[in-house]
């Protein structure tokens, strides 16, 4: 059996209410981003309390105007039955009760305007001195704030009124301080030292400093935070703010958007190749082993190390350029990378796509190398060391037969053998096969800004081989990207006077060119990598979601939502459940290609709209000939009915190639071949199928990644028709969005439906009213008596919350988590907690939103 894990809705009302708004590029907008015709109000922001902790360890001195109270008399409003968890109770002098517990703190006040608000709880060491719940005193501060003790500690809760705009000043400051890697820009570990005669820790009286590392996001994360940094720009500069505001802004925006476009130039292939991250050499994660390119390196992933030279001998050490690197134009290489010896390198050999595609290399998501590439690589190796025939490694057995793959690194260890690590290579016991790709083109002197000047050679260019480089990009990248080329060539390129921003604009434009060409390639409709075929997943070819639909829908157990073959066996494409995101990425990089390469490329800017503009012409393929990006939108719409049919297809597979119904379903025991997360998986599928609910089938980082192409088609379509298809698509993301009050999705709803008065901006502002300032990474503590708990879903393996909690009461994080997942809840009682080095997010889950949102209108700080 092929087994993998991995409703169209078009309401006639909302359909014909979209058509009538539209966002045409550039021109349909108020004094600042307001679409023209809108029919909601900007909501008007104020300020409000945020909590502000300070950590002070048992036995440091402390104020000595501390009364502290130990006893719960002021607690009138609840029967003594009801409070013997009560340790002690204080009204302070606003009528507002704190109350400790052996369970943590909670304020009332019954005066709160949200009436989600009147009851806050707090616990866990983000607001318990080292995770100690049991509280022991509490006094008040006289401004509204509180002291509370344990045994073992005190915290001084303070509640600053603050506005949103105020907060995000905060968020800067530690983006540049912590978060900041060469313009990237994501969460990471910080170090915090008080400021001198400090007892305790207040996070506003000392420094914070850290060293960023690499993220398998890197490119993905920094566009989030540079989008948002360009509508801080654009905003302040229509509000005529102050010039060093609208000027700091303007940089940001311009530092970010730079070291993302470093990403499309770094690997010097010069096709428009994202690389995933970067690191230096000098940096701890790009060391190996030996302290060469044939020793280990722990930094999981596909890595590449340039060895680059102005002269043909460097390059002459290394493999054959296999046919998908070579070049038509005559530009030859200045060098080539070196693939490092790690993990994935050694033996990610990936899943099979599709359930037709046999055993052949190209059907498997991983790292092997295509035939094509390996019969250039041959050319030159000799007799008894040919890849694929004397040197290649054991990934798979598929009926009793065993799987050879040429992986990029192969050892005397994995030669013939199963795909494996190996940490024992050297110069002296160096890997039997050991990839390269070549270096067309110097990284332009543009990004030197980024770099340290230890960095930059005596010519004025980077040292490239200083440079370590991620490949194997994922379609999250590309995501991000294309949001970004588009944010950066509409909204931040906005004055061709100034150098910067016209030598920006051209870059832009470059990098999206090159990109788009490289998807289109040979109309393969992916990103191809120094393995001659696919990355691992950044693909939007039709076959790839599609594969056997059409056999599939012929079968009864179709009408039970499970997609099988003729012989009942699983036969869902690797990408089935994928296709609707990938449908709407595809669109948008396309839309986005068209809009910016229009000047500069016209011809390739028409052919990017007319592959485009196929999205919306009939049927996707079901069969072959699959045509690539042929009827997407019909895909983009089966958001829903695909999460279900592979929830339903799964549960089936579990109940003996059953469908699972109220009458037959079962759940499976505990045994050797089902641990307990396996089992919470199977439950939860078989559960959720039953019941048709998709919402415990999310991949909640799809969510995130369906903004990017959402955020760019809605504000590029101008034609009525197509833009309310797309808005009908995006809408049955929403129904799952809607419960999150995130304003990352709010916002982007009411842009996608300016005629609507009644989204719930309310909630969305709340959202960024209780975050905190800090967004340290604490444990959170999850039994309370005030929430639900249901069953987890099918990513997750612990319950989950009914309904999101306060951003201040659960865990930070960012937009590609489920928010209603209690993980992180599992802590012990520490006197010793460690409040000077964590892990501190990026602010941009505020930033974004809050700048975008104020840009168009939805939100205004008031006056």
């Amino acid at each position: 059996m092929f087994n993998t894990t991995k409703r169209t809705k078009l309401a006639a009302g909302a359909l014909a209410a979209a058509m009538l708004f539209s966002l045409p590029v550039g021109q349909a907008f108020g004094a600042a981003g307001k679409p023209a015709g809108a029919q909601y109000q900007a909501y008007q922001l104020e300020a409000t309390q945020t909590k502000h902790v300070s950590y002070y360890k048992a036995g440091v001195t402390l104020p000595e105007t501390i009364a502290w109270v130990t006893t719960k008399e002021d607690l009138t409003f609840l029967p003594a039955a009801l409070t013997g968890d009560v340790t002690s109770a204080i009204k302070d002098a606003d009528g507002v009760y704190w109350i400790g517990t052996t369970n943590g703190l909670q304020r009332v006040n019954f005066k709160e305007k949200d009436a989600r608000d009147i009851v806050q709880y707090m616990a866990g060491p983000r607001y318990m001195y080292g995770g100690d719940d049991v509280v022991t005193g509490l006094a008040s501060d006289g401004k509204g704030g509180v002291w509370v003790r344990t045994a073992s500690g005190v915290t001084h809760i303070e509640l600053r009124v603050k506005t949103i705009y105020e907060k995000t000043h905060v968020y800067e400051k530690l983006n540049d301080s912590v978060q900041d890697r060469r313009g990237m820009v994501t969460g990471t570990d910080y170090t915090f030292t008080p400021a001198p005669g400090e007892t305790g820790i207040d996070f506003d009286k000392g420094a914070f400093t850290s060293n960023p590392k690499t993220d398998d996001n890197d490119g993905l994360w920094t566009s989030m935070y540079a989008i948002g940094e360009i509508f801080r720009y654009r905003t302040l500069k229509a509000e005529g703010a102050n010039q060093s505001e609208i000027d700091a802004a303007k940089a940001d925006a311009v530092r970010a958007t730079k070291a993302v476009l470093l990403l499309d130039y770094v690997s010097g292939r010069g096709n428009g190749f994202p690389a995933r991250s970067y690191m230096l050499t000098s940096e701890n994660a790009a060391q190996t082993k030996t302290g060469d390119d044939y020793g280990y390196q722990s930094q999981n992933g596909f890595w590449f190390h340039h060895r680059v030279s102005v002269t043909d001998a460097v390059y002459a050490t290394s493999n054959p350029i296999i046919p998908t690197m070579q070049r038509s134009d005559g530009v030859q290489p200045i060098g080539y990378s070196i693939v490092r010896v790690t993990k994935d390198s050694l033996k990610k050999s990936g899943g099979r796509l599709f359930p037709s595609g046999g055993t052949n290399v190209l059907n498997y998501n991983g790292l092997g190398l295509s035939q094509e590439a390996i019969d250039e690589l041959n050319t030159t190796r000799p007799v008894g060391q040919k890849l694929g025939i004397d040197i290649k490694t054991k990934v798979d057995t598929v009926n009793g037969v065993p799987v050879y793959q040429v992986m990029p690194v192969i050892t005397a260890k994995t030669n013939n053998n199963k795909a494996d690590e190996d940490q024992t290579t050297s110069a002296s016991n160096p890997p039997l096969f050991q990839l390269t790709v070549p270096v067309y083109e110097r990284i332009p002197a543009f990004f030197n800004d980024l770099f340290p000047s230890s960095a930059i050679g005596t010519d004025g260019y980077i040292d490239m081989n200083q440079i370590v480089y991620k490949a194997d990009t994922s379609s999250d990248e590309v995501a991000g990207h294309s949001a970004l080329f588009f944010t950066a060539y509409q909204y931040l390129c906005d004055d061709l006077s100034d150098p910067q921003l016209a030598e920006l604009k051209n870059y832009v434009v470059e990098a999206t060119h090159r990109m788009a060409n490289l998807i289109l390639k040979n109309d393969h409709y992916y990103i191809e990598d120094a393995t001659g075929k696919s990355t691992q997943w950044s693909r939007w070819l039709a076959k790839y979601f599609n594969d056997g639909t059409g056999v599939m829908q012929s079968q009864p157990q179709w009408s039970s939502k499970v997609g099988v073959d003729a012989n009942g066996d699983d036969a869902l494409s690797y990408g089935f459940e994928d296709g609707p995101l990938n449908a709407l990425q595809l669109m948008a990089f396309l839309k986005t290609a068209s809009t910016v390469t229009a000047e500069a490329y016209p011809l390739d800017s028409a052919r990017y709209q007319a592959a485009y503009d196929m999205a919306f012409d009939g049927e996707y393929s079901k069969a072959e000939p699959y045509v690539n990006g042929k009827g997407y939108i019909r895909m983009a719409q089966e958001y829903i009915e695909r999460r279900l049919i592979r929830q339903a297809t799964n549960a089936y597979n579990n109940n003996n190639n059953i469908p699972v119904t109220r009458d037959n379903i079962s759940y499976p025991d505990l045994s050797n071949d089902i641990d307990e997360e396996d089992k919470a998986q199977m439950d939860s599928n078989a559960n959720a199928t039953v019941h048709e609910d998709w919402t415990q089938y999310i991949n909640y980082s799809d969510e995130e990644l369906g903004w990017f192409p959402v955020y760019q088609l809605i504000l590029q379509e101008q034609d009525q028709t197509k833009r309310a298809e797309i808005v009908a698509a995006f809408d049955q993301w929403y129904e799952n969005e809607v419960r999150e009050e995130n304003p990352f999705y709010t916002f982007l709803y009411q842009l996608a439906h300016p005629e609507l008065t009644t989204v719930d901006i309310a909630s969305a502002v709340r959202y960024m009213y209780r975050m905190p300032e800090y967004l340290v990474s604490f444990p959170i503590q999850y039994n309370r008596q005030d929430v639900f708990f249901i069953e987890n879903g099918d990513r997750d393996e612990d319950k989950q919350v009914n309904y999101a909690l306060p951003t201040d009461e659960r865990r930070v994080m960012k937009n590609n988590g489920n928010p209603f997942r209690t993980d992180d809840g599992v802590y012990s009682v520490d006197p010793n907690y460690n409040y000077t080095y964590k892990e501190m997010e990026s602010g941009t889950i505020v930033t974004l939103p809050y700048w975008l949102g104020r840009y168009f209108g939805i939100i205004e700080e008031a006056k």
